[in-house]
């Protein structure tokens, strides 16, 4: 037995983990929109619902001035 015996199956596990990442990015995406921020707590998804409401507050406003 040799060391490039053991290439096939360590490709086939490399393989299977690049899936399921993948599938988890796609899953995200299509839920959210964008990918996951890596590392993101609650503290940032808050700041984040915060941030989008504010934005959404200075364009409602921002069009109550141009009318």
């Amino acid at each position: 037995m040799s060391w490039w015996e053991s290439l096939l199956p360590m490709g086939i596990i490399g393989g299977m983990l690049m899936v399921m990442g993948n599938i988890q990015y796609g899953v995200d995406k299509a839920m959210h929109g964008k990918p996951k921020h890596p590392g993101a707590d609650m503290w940032d998804r808050l700041m984040e619902e915060r941030d989008n409401r504010l934005l959404e507050e200075v364009a409602i406003a921002s069009r109550g001035k141009q009318q």
